[in-house]
């Protein structure tokens, strides 16, 4: 007999939705700011914010972008520092395999457009936009299987300018597979 655990994600454990009313952390809304992220985008994606006190300290300080399933399960999230005098590492993602997931899958109206973006924070400004967290789409992900299943409009890729030619061309033929 097989045994089938099955493992729940969790936010950090300091985590607190951000409320820009109350916020005293100059730094934070200096950020927020300069990222022209408003109290209407923090609500609508849930983001968050850990603190000082979180036990593992490649967490603390962080600006937390959750995503949920589209059964509203939280699948993934990413913290970035927000800190100028923060040296450690921008982007620290959770533990779980991003290839398996879609980034704020309870957001996507299927049959509408879809924008395909590369980063995770990309995704924030503009409606029904998914992020491919990099660049690395294969037909082996579930985001490739989501698509082919569910997209029922144009997917349109919208990549860094950083991104080569032949990258976005291989990303097209993956699409460009099955329907």
């Amino acid at each position: 007999m097989e045994i089938y655990e099955e493992r729940f994600l969790k936010l950090p454990k300091t985590y607190k939705k951000i409320d820009l009313s109350n916020c005293k952390d100059k730094q934070l809304v200096q950020y927020l700011n300069k990222r022209k992220i408003d109290q209407s985008i923090i609500d609508y994606y849930h983001i968050g914010v850990t603190g000082w006190e979180e036990d593992d300290w490649t967490w603390r300080n962080r600006i937390i972008f959750p995503s949920y399933n589209s059964n509203g399960d939280l699948n993934y999230y990413i913290g970035r520092i927000y800190k100028d005098t923060d040296k450690r590492t921008k982007y620290k993602n959770c533990d779980a395999d991003k290839s398996q997931i879609v980034l704020h899958e309870d957001k996507i109206q299927w049959d509408a457009d879809i924008y395909l973006v590369e980063g995770a924070i990309d995704c924030i400004y503009y409606p029904n936009t998914i992020s491919l967290m990099g660049k690395h789409l294969k037909s082996n992900t579930e985001l490739y299987n989501k698509l082919n299943e569910k997209a029922n409009a144009n997917i349109i890729i919208c990549l860094d300018g950083d991104t080569t030619i032949n990258e976005v061309k291989r990303i097209y033929k993956v699409l460009d597979k099955g329907r």
